[in-house]
């Protein structure tokens, strides 16, 4: 130790340390995400279950989380407008009633296969960074860090944006 920094690995005297050491044997996928252990298994699945699609976006997929909230925005508009056609009492509750029942078991399949979408997505990632970074794409892959809030927020809004357009096209026919 030369003035309490280990020239080694980089340890301090206070506990944190200098260095980062990659772990380098781990796979590609597990160096990319952070929570890898948990994807794989499927344990998390609060996250997937409340936000849905917006989800693909929060782990830094923007345009298909984006592309993937719209339709899922316009399937429910379109449930709640079939459901609403066939009740004649009630008809808004029945709709919202049929529309949330719906809501609930689709996310409940979502919660099942979206840790596996983002994984084969991150693949697909990684093996295009590989091809364009070949020298240093471990470096690359062991510095993601994507800003996961900002990204759900740009998710949200764009997809609001594209719904309201949406809405306003729907009103002129």
């Amino acid at each position: 130790m030369i003035d309490g920094v280990c020239i080694k690995c980089g340890y301090m005297k206070t506990g944190t340390s200098v260095k980062i050491n990659y772990d380098y044997q781990k796979s590609d996928l597990e160096l990319y995400e952070k929570d890898y252990d948990k994807m794989i298994h499927n344990k998390g699945l609060l996250k997937p279950f409340l936000l849905g699609c917006l989800y693909i976006g929060y782990k830094g997929h923007l345009i298909t989380g984006v592309l993937l909230s719209f339709i899922e925005l316009t399937a429910f508009y379109y449930v709640y407008r079939f459901f609403e056609a066939f009740a004649f009492n009630y008809q808004m509750v029945f709709g919202l009633m049929m529309t949330l029942i719906i809501w609930l078991f689709i996310r409940l399949l979502l919660a099942g296969f979206l840790n596996s979408f983002i994984l084969y997505l991150d693949k697909k990632s990684i093996e295009k960074n590989k091809k364009n970074n070949s020298k240093n794409y471990k470096v690359i892959l062991v510095n993601h860090n994507s800003n996961r809030a900002f990204l759900l927020f740009l998710n949200i809004v764009i997809c609001i944006f594209l719904f309201l357009i949406f809405l306003i096209v729907m009103s002129l026919f």
